[in-house]
């Protein structure tokens, strides 16, 4: 890997070695020298950072992906301008791609897939419920940390290339043509459902090896995304589960509104999967997850459409044989016909014919899915009989849910076809989940069959992610796989200032993220404290301020000497030496709170 330590960004981070580039950056390991710890240095390509437009929706996503705190998801730390271009400060994630466990591994252990995939789904679900949409899900964009968690990278970076048209010709996005979406590859407009499309290939590639479409080129690639029917997991991975080809081939219906509404409805699919229990996915008869919807099929071939034979080629000596044989057969056929004939006129068939007269039989046809009324007059006017058979299920009381024989079999008139009808879904009892946290809570009511929902509020007494309220209430009962909602809170929009006097910069850094709250201005002082150690803060401890707040330090230099180092919310980074005819002398730096960015970029 390359190495590099005579330039440093936002004069304090440093980069170490290099150890990934992508379609749009370089990322180092580095050293955040005020804090002493390790982080992730994305710096950005210089030719990114020339076009203002770009340069603002830049800063707006950034600002974006460093409000995404959750523990699927990579922290951002810093960002700002330095050396003509933007870096990133991220949360620095050992192990390895998504992308480098494919190649070394796949196809993956289906457990592996679902829950690889239901961690993806869940950060996407975050990130939604946040108003930002990932845009460019793939396996180097998701980590997998030497402990086997999983974090996802990048969030708002694709979006500040894509909306500048001038900037979508540089291949950063059409480099991972493989998984982008069918209304996506025509520059349509995009919300959740198109990362659950994205996700559902890579759990394709997971499951199967290779993803699903593949081209000469980026745009090839793209325009089978929109055009070409979906090759089942199955046909290349027989051994794939049919419960979990169902979950993925829902993720890759072409229309949006065929898919997953929200990625926690995908992740709570992909949990009952985990669980052994049925999906909520099905791939339906007439595939529509798989075919090509109507507003695609001026770009599509029929399939169905048969090649016609050329009539006016030679005909060659294999084909005149084929004549031949062709003549004699028929010759055959009709002296056959004309015996059968005869006979039938002279009555030589006639006791034959009464003895073996086959009896009339009727396909029975399809009435699972349909109201037993319904079902029993379809039979009826077939001269088919019916018997009923009640059992509890999730479907509507009065709803068939099997028969038997199956649709298609040939019965005798007057046979009957026994219906399985729903009763209605057997009644469970609704657990306490308040005061969990809401992975926990989620587990806990999907292993009852119950399915959930989600809406999160601000909350100053509870932390983030714990359920605050839930309904239907605990201790009542409800059918299985009916909805509870989960109230959940997003956290405090006030907290207390701790007291960090007296603390290492790095110890207080810590306690205040911990506490919501961020590093502000640090500076430096003389003073007989250690060096490093906070001898002031503002504001004080104790006080109420909201979330996010910066608390300003003033530190021990360990000298006599005074150094201010000055961390704000600008777009630049500056850096101004003064000499004085005194013996102290002032250095200011600035750099900028912010956003996004992991390996693979």
């Amino acid at each position: 890997m390359d190495t590099v330590s005579d330039r440093a960004y936002g004069s304090r981070y440093e980069p170490i070695e290099k150890i990934a580039r992508g379609g749009m950056a370089d990322v180092y390991r580095a050293r955040d020298t005020l804090l002493d710890r390790p982080v992730a240095l994305k710096v950005l390509f210089p030719e990114l950072s020339v076009n203002d437009a770009f340069v603002e929706r830049f800063r707006r996503e950034a600002q974006a992906a460093a409000n995404l705190s959750q523990s699927n998801i990579v922290s951002v730390f810093d960002w700002g301008r330095d050396h003509g271009t933007y870096f990133i400060v991220m949360e620095l994630v050992t192990g390895s791609t998504l992308a480098q466990r494919i190649r070394a591994a796949a196809p993956l252990p289906v457990a592996e897939v679902a829950s690889v995939g239901a961690d993806v789904a869940g950060a996407l679900a975050f990130a939604h419920r946040h108003g930002v949409v990932h845009r460019d899900i793939k396996p180097s964009n998701v980590l997998i940390t030497t402990e086997g968690d999983v974090k996802v990278a990048d969030f708002g970076i694709a979006r500040a290339v894509t909306s500048e048209g001038d900037l979508t010709q540089t291949g950063s996005v059409l480099g991972t043509a493989s998984y982008i979406s069918p209304e996506q590859a025509q520059g349509g407009s995009l919300d959740g459902r198109s990362d659950v499309y994205s996700l559902g290939i890579v759990m394709y590639e997971m499951a199967t090896g290779v993803p699903p479409f593949t081209g000469d080129s980026p745009l090839a690639i793209a325009f089978k995304h929109v055009k070409d029917p979906l090759p089942l997991p199955s046909s290349i991975e027989p051994s794939i589960p049919s419960d979990l080809e169902a979950v993925i081939v829902r993720c890759l219906a072409k229309d949006p509104n065929d898919r997953y509404g929200t990625a926690s409805d995908l992740r709570a699919d992909l949990l009952r999967f985990s669980q052994g229990r049925a999906v909520e996915a099905a791939i339906l008869a007439d595939r529509t997850a798989v075919r090509v919807p109507p507003q695609y099929r001026d770009l599509a071939a029929d399939p169905t459409v048969a090649i016609p034979l050329s009539t006016t080629e030679e005909p060659t000596k294999g084909s005149r044989r084929g004549w031949i044989v062709a003549l004699v057969v028929a010759v055959i056929v009709a002296a056959i016909a004309g015996f059968v004939l005869v006979g039938s006129a002279t009555g030589l068939f006639s006791t034959a014919t009464a003895t073996t007269a086959a009896p009339q039989l009727v396909s029975v046809p399809s009435v699972t899915g349909l109201s037993q009324s319904s079902a029993i007059h379809n039979l009826n006017r077939l001269g088919l009989k019916h018997q009923v058979h009640s059992v509890r299920n999730s479907a509507k009381s009065g709803t068939v849910v099997g028969q038997n024989p199956q649709s298609g079999t040939s019965l005798k008139k007057g046979s009957s076809v026994t219906l399985t009808v729903s009763s209605g879904p057997s009644l469970v009892s609704v657990p306490k989940v308040t005061q969990e946290n809401i992975s926990v809570a989620e587990n806990t009511l999907l292993s009852l069959g119950f399915n959930v929902t989600t809406n999160y509020v601000s909350n100053s007494k509870a932390s983030s992610g714990t359920v605050i309220a839930q309904s239907p209430p605990s201790g009542t009962s409800q059918p299985a796989r009916s909805t509870i909602t989960l109230t959940v809170s997003n956290g405090p929009t006030t907290v207390q200032v701790p007291n960090v006097v007296g603390d290492l910069i790095s110890q207080a850094a810590n306690t205040l993220s911990s506490n919501h709250l961020t590093v502000g201005t640090v500076t430096s002082k003389a003073s007989s404290q250690p060096a490093n150690t906070v001898l002031s803060q503002s504001p004080a401890a104790q006080g109420l301020v909201p979330v996010n707040t910066s608390v300003n330090l003033v530190i021990s230099s360990g000298t006599s000497a005074t150094t201010t180092s000055t961390t704000q919310p600008t777009t630049s980074s500056t850096t101004t030496s003064t000499t004085q005819p005194t013996t102290s002398s002032t250095t200011t730096s600035t750099t900028q709170p912010g956003p996004p960015g992991p390996p693979g970029g």
